[in-house]
């Protein structure tokens, strides 16, 4: 996608958002400003995560399962993709060794949209990028706000970890060598399950169980404390609209919200929280100072991390999944680097 076709697709963005608050404003229509407002910025990536990025993997023949049902409470939204690299003999074999004692190693991503948009196929070539580097990368889709709100996704995305536990033997996974990975509200739940995974009494709370840990977190511009989000200064008050389309509890209502407990993930990080990578915008114009809580708390915990940032505009919220420019490529460098060292179990 063309810089001009971005910005005019922006411009469109910003016409459609104004007209939406006008009905909502003056003709009292009930509407999502924030799913739109994020629905929108998925048409944005699309062609730069997907069309342009894949065509750089023509010479490399992915094994690839679709919409496979993880949850059949809720099939409409619990789906999840495979991705992975076979060698001619049909045995898995990606781009580079794999010990032949135990399994392979697994990326488990969740994507972002603001908590009530997104879909995994906008994840579809980030999944064959992790998957040259050797990794059997499950991407999901969850239960999206306001049909679904909070607990509920949490739950898909337990009941999507424990598919893949129950499916580790046929693909030959290693369990032992996860990683959660999420950018954005995806990043939110991606941190929240791996606390969720080592934090017997929410799973009781929850009413579900996991046996598996995740040994590694890969956070992308995510969404760490959303009681900070509800009280962001954000434009059309996205951020108590995204609030209260998540969770259904106004600002006003969070002290008595009956599921608090989930809305921050450094007031639930500890030393068990597994090692991570950390990418976040100083800048960011939607996770307004959201890192900083969490790198505090990953510090505080004795949690090994590394982190990369940048500080300026240009390279804002999620700015690594556009591929293109110095800082989404230096970013996405480090990201390879710390999975191939954590795959080969040198961190």
């Amino acid at each position: 996608m063309s810089v001009s076709r971005r910005g005019r697709l922006l411009l469109q963005t910003f016409y459609n958002i104004c007209a939406l608050s006008f009905f909502q404003f003056f003709l009292g229509v009930e509407m999502s400003i924030s799913k739109n407002f994020f629905s929108a910025i998925d048409v944005l990536y699309d062609g730069a995560q997907n069309k342009r990025k894949c065509t750089e993997f023509k010479d490399v023949e992915f094994t690839e399962e679709k919409d496979i049902v993880y949850d059949d409470s809720a099939p409409d939204a619990c789906r999840l993709d495979i991705c992975y690299v076979k060698n001619s003999d049909g045995a898995f074999s990606p781009a580079e060794h794999i010990p032949e004692e135990g399994g392979y190693p697994v990326i488990f991503y969740i994507h972002g949209g603001g908590f009530m948009a997104g879909d995994k196929r906008y994840r579809r070539a980030l999944s064959r990028w992790c998957a040259t580097i050797g990794y059997f990368v499950v991407n999901i889709n969850y239960g999206l706000a306001p049909k679904y709100r909070f607990p509920q996704p949490q739950r898909h995305t337990v009941a999507a970890l424990n598919w893949v536990e129950r499916n580790a033997e046929k693909y030959n996974l290693d369990t032992s060598r996860m990683v959660v990975a999420g950018d954005s509200a995806g990043g939110y739940y991606a941190a929240m399950l791996a606390c969720i995974c080592t934090h017997p009494e929410i799973q009781q709370k929850l009413g579900m169980s996991t046996g598996v840990k995740f040994s590694a977190a890969w956070l992308n511009c995510a969404v760490y404390d959303m009681e900070l989000l509800a009280h962001s200064k954000l434009v059309l008050n996205l951020g108590a609209r995204t609030f209260y389309d998540a969770t259904g509890a106004k600002i006003e209502e969070i002290e008595d919200f009956r599921w608090r407990e989930l809305c921050s993930v450094p007031a639930l990080v500890d030393k068990n929280f597994p090692k991570s990578f950390i990418t976040y915008a100083k800048k960011d114009v939607l996770c307004i100072n959201q890192a900083d809580g969490m790198l505090e708390a990953l510090a505080k915990a004795g949690v090994y991390f590394e982190q990369y940032h940048t500080c300026t505009l240009v390279a804002n919220h999620c700015f690594s999944l556009t591929w293109k420019g110095k800082f989404a490529e230096r970013n996405n460098r480090l990201v390879a680097d710390f999975l191939k060292r954590f795959k080969d179990g040198k961190i």
